[in-house]
């Protein structure tokens, strides 16, 4: 692994696994000590989500007249920004003001080290580059989540969260120093426009790209922050949940790699097609509110919604290159963060419900299978032009 794709990947750990997974690892304590209700728990997940929102919509609209570079730099400390918010935040407002810093950092990261990583490997490597990234966030998430328990043992209590945030704010600043000292990218072209659906409609089948991609952000942040609070409600300890999220980390470690160079084999969508389907069977292993099946539900959920979305920026990345990459990300990135918005809203109120969880499992069970459905329409492997312009020639006899 070179350098470059290395430092993108550690970054990855701190766009999605501080900035996104680590909430819903602390969210049965946090919710203890600072909110009154699973509603509320949501509209603090949905702060996080709606700041990726605006991040996402303010670097489309910049990048192409900046760096990915220094893009990458703004997200990182930004973020840690909001991790030493969360660690010191007295109530919910507070909550709130570390989790949109923490969304709006993460935008910042996500929408530029991919289009870093890309760029430093040959077309036929995307994809493998791609899961080695989301292993890495998984690995962030092992250490999170494990971290957090082996903090409560040291601590006599349960309930600790506060010192996880201060240790991700340590990483992102040391993190940070290492990329000013070590990261060296070539300069991108310019491009002319900002929010646009113009380089996005280039890709082959974009609209069920962007379809797909849009019912997965409905599922991952439903799904994400309300499975630890559902089995915390079915009785499992707060340590076996924080084992769990882990589990989501072992899961991506292991199936991320393997499954990026698969795709590089045999194409994005039928990856990407089975991944949803994986997810709709994890969430109803959720509603058994027992053992194997939760492990179960957590390894399944774990590999499969790490590897969707870094396998639809692989796809992208096929047709497009550079700050061109980096335009019609975004553009796609809008309409997933759309769902992202949504989704623990609608959770929070179905889990207050008299319906409870198990409906909000069926639910996104549901979800997933439309859109593994919409997924079966996305473009082969042969469409991707630029991983054919980077295979070997073959001569020709006659």
């Amino acid at each position: 692994m070179n350098r470059i794709v290395a430092l993108a990947a550690l970054s990855g750990v701190v766009s999605h696994a501080l900035a996104r997974s680590t909430f819903p690892i602390l969210l049965p304590a946090i919710e203890s000590e600072l909110l009154t209700s699973n509603s509320q728990a949501g509209l603090l997940t949905t702060a996080n989500f709606a700041a990726y929102l605006v991040g996402v919509a303010i670097v489309t609209t910049i990048s192409g007249r900046v760096e990915p570079q220094r893009l990458l730099y703004s997200g990182m400390a930004i973020a840690g920004t909001g991790f030493a918010l969360l660690a010191v935040a007295p109530g919910p407002w507070l909550l709130g003001a570390g989790q949109a810093l923490a969304g709006l950092g993460s935008a910042g990261i996500w929408m530029s080290a991919p289009v870093i990583a890309t760029a430093a490997v040959p077309a036929t490597r995307r994809g493998m580059t791609m899961g080695i990234i989301s292993s890495t966030m998984g690995l962030g998430i092992i250490v999170a989540s494990q971290g957090t328990n082996l903090i409560r043992v040291i601590q006599d209590d349960e309930d600790a969260w506060r010192p996880t945030w201060i240790a991700a704010a340590v990483f992102a600043v040391l993190l940070l120093a290492t990329m000013a000292a070590l990261m060296r990218t070539p300069p991108t072209a310019s491009l002319s426009g900002g929010i646009s659906l113009e380089r996005l409609r280039t890709v082959p089948r974009w609209v069920p790209l962007a379809a797909g991609y849009w019912l997965f952000g409905l599922i991952v942040s439903s799904f994400t922050p309300f499975f630890g609070l559902a089995l915390d409600d079915a009785g499992f300890s707060r340590a076996h949940v924080g084992n769990l999220y882990a589990l989501f980390g072992v899961a991506a470690v292991l199936g991320a790699v393997t499954l990026g160079r698969l795709s590089d084999r045999v194409g994005r969508r039928p990856v990407l097609v089975g991944a949803l389907t994986a997810i709709s069977v994890a969430s109803l292993l959720v509603i058994t509110e027992r053992e194997p099946f939760a492990a179960a539900a957590a390894l399944l959920f774990g590999a499969a919604s790490f590897t969707y979305p870094v396998l639809t920026v692989a796809y992208v990345s096929d047709h497009l290159q550079d700050r061109a990459f980096a335009n019609a990300l975004g553009a796609l990135t809008l309409v997933y963060g759309s769902a992202l918005i949504v989704g623990p809203v609608i959770g929070g109120v179905i889990g207050d419900s008299s319906l409870g969880f198990p409906a909000l499992f069926v639910a996104i069970a549901m979800t997933s299978a439309t859109g593994a459905l919409v997924a079966t329409r996305l473009a082969p492997a042969s469409s991707s032009p630029l991983a054919l312009s980077e295979e070997p020639s073959k001569s020709v006899s006659g």
